[in-house]
């Protein structure tokens, strides 16, 4: 069996996560030729998004780019891993080496608005956003309530919620949605609307506790302001 063969079956068997024999797969494929990224590549994906084993990723991480310094979704997944390390400014450093290749990577772009909205970089995440919903108008429904979010940490009301009900608008039983205007209505005094979101979040997602404790803040400002 050749080297394509074995990635393949290795593949395969990471389709249907069956994760140790994909391994297994993935080892014979490096082995065939250990020149080609890759079986380090896939390899890697299962140590990040699956088995959790970071240190094992990076080295396969590594291996595979420094093979191929030309795959976008390379340095993206890597990317990844170094988020889920807790080491945003590699992560960072990885979607801009991304983006250098492909430029309209919408992926990488909308990962590093999030970031940037985290580290209060407002306008650099709104323009990634709006740039999201040029390459991938399919997502738009995510990325207004995303808007919505950066909004309301702006304390820009009238805005936020123009994004959240555009994005309800797309997606009428989008729970995060709900939850974020849930929020603003809170914060704004509009007790029963924001009441309304966050029972429309729970119906769509009972177990979901940031809604549970959401409407607990709901409750407790209510309950403050009749008093």
């Amino acid at each position: 069996m050749d080297y394509q063969e074995t990635l393949k079956k290795g593949v395969e068997a990471k389709n249907y996560e069956r994760f140790d024999e994909a391994l297994e797969w993935f080892a014979k494929a490096v082995a065939l030729d250990a020149a080609q990224p890759q079986a380090y590549f896939y390899r890697a994906n299962i140590y990040n998004h699956s088995l959790k084993e970071y240190g094992k990723a990076l080295e396969d991480y590594d291996k595979a780019i420094e093979l191929k310094r030309d795959d976008e979704g390379y340095f993206y997944n890597r990317a990844l891993l170094f988020l889920n390390m807790g080491d945003v400014d590699a992560a960072l450093e990885d979607y801009n080496a991304a983006l250098a290749i492909n430029p309209d990577y919408a992926l990488a772009i909308w990962d590093k608005a999030l970031i940037e909205m985290d580290m209060e970089e407002f306008e650099s995440a709104l323009e990634g956003l709006n740039r999201v919903l040029e390459l991938s108008p399919y997502s738009a429904a995510i990325v207004y309530k995303d808007m919505g979010n950066l909004y309301y940490k702006l304390e820009e009301w009238e805005k936020s919620l123009e994004s959240f009900n555009k994005s309800l608008e797309l997606d009428p039983y989008y729970t995060y949605a709900y939850k974020g205007r849930g929020s603003l209505y809170t914060v704004l005094n509009r007790f029963d609307e924001a009441e309304a979101d966050l029972n429309k979040a729970l119906e769509y997602a009972p177990d979901d506790r940031d809604a549970m404790q959401r409407m607990e803040f709901l409750k407790k400002k209510r309950q403050n302001a009749e008093t």
